[in-house]
């Protein structure tokens, strides 16, 4: 049971629990309904007779007549490249430290900022193959994470209640002892933050909706693929000795888009919702990414292979958590084969 204060200032009882195994299996049953649905009716709808007009008149005014790669629903085979912006809202999680030194904490509901528009900006790019309703994509999305330690990313100076560090609900062990009921979340971390950034590389199937017009194509999909997250984890008070700074492949990412294309004559404009979900696993390895601009995968991931190789265990153990955001992305494509 934790405690919330509500919008008059009352403090409520807020119970936390997992989600019982039924409702789990209910909700998915209902997205696997959903999709099939959304299927059969994309299939079931054309374009309405006056829309087919528009679009060959279109043709025939270009020279030429309906491309024969396109059925009568208005779906075509066509590839592009792309890229995009937005704005993400990270969903509070818990994160859990464990380190030989006889800690093992688990810190409740930590916020994570994602400072968008801040050098490395949030974006993606990503590479999407048509063939008539069905489609898939290989998605790489750079985002940032950064817990609230008074703090932006990579220690920048902020302003209001950012500056101002959280102070979170801890259970469990903080170097052998009994870790308070509350703790300043700079206690335990100098610096906790996925700012080079909270990457994703996700291949995606798509399919097309039905139609709403020759100008607007539905779309919506789903991916399974890898969280690759620049890990910036500094323990209060150790020194650069005791900092990890690196790039790791830390576990599985997911995502779902819903979206809208608009198609013009070079390619696609786009804009789409996106709830993505990373599992992190990360390991405190004291290691450091050697270039300037952070942005050397190449060193990081082969000291991993060869740590990996030798069956090296972490220097200073490992931290834990998940993050679930909410995304609101647009863009446009080049469209490589019509």
């Amino acid at each position: 049971m934790r405690t919330a204060t509500g919008a008059c200032g009352l403090e409520v009882g807020v119970r936390q629990a997992a989600p019982p195994q039924d409702a789990l299996t209910f909700w998915k049953g209902v997205c696997v309904a959903g999709a099939m649905l959304a299927v059969v009716v994309q299939h079931a709808i054309p374009f309405p007779p006056s829309v087919m007009q528009a679009m060959g008149d279109a043709a025939q005014a270009d020279g030429g007549s309906e491309p024969a790669s396109q059925d009568k629903r208005g779906y075509g085979r066509e590839a592009f490249v792309g890229g995009y912006m937005g704005y993400p809202w990270h969903l509070r999680s818990d994160v859990r430290l464990q380190r030989p030194n006889g800690t093992d904490v688990t810190l409740k509901s930590l916020r994570w900022d994602a400072e968008p528009f801040k050098f490395p900006i949030y974006a993606g790019v990503r590479g999407t193959q048509w063939w008539g309703p069905f489609g898939g994509m290989i998605d790489f999305l750079h985002d940032k994470a950064i817990a609230r330690t008074g703090r932006g990313a990579h220690g920048a100076k902020v302003v209001g209640e950012r500056a101002i560090p959280d102070v979170v609900e801890a259970q469990g062990t903080i170097k052998g002892a009994q870790a308070p009921s509350s703790i300043k979340l700079t206690d335990v971390f100098e610096r906790l933050e996925f700012s080079h950034g909270h990457n994703m590389l996700l291949p995606t199937a798509l399919v097309r909706l039905a139609n709403v017009s020759a100008f607007v194509r539905p779309y919506a999909g789903f991916g399974f693929g890898a969280a690759i997250p620049h890990v910036e984890v500094w323990p209060a008070g150790e020194g650069d000795p005791a900092r990890t700074n690196e790039y790791q492949l830390a576990g599985t990412a997911a995502q779902f888009v819903v979206g809208i294309e608009i198609p013009l004559s070079k390619g696609p404009l786009f804009i789409e919702y996106k709830f993505t979900y990373a599992n992190l696993n990360t390991l405190l390895t004291t290691g450091k990414t050697p270039s300037w601009c952070n942005c050397d995968f190449v060193s990081d991931f082969s000291r991993h292979i060869a740590r990996w190789w030798r069956g090296e265990t972490p220097l200073l153990g490992s931290l834990q958590t998940t993050i679930a955001t909410h995304q609101v992305v647009a863009g446009a494509g080049y469209r490589t084969r019509p």
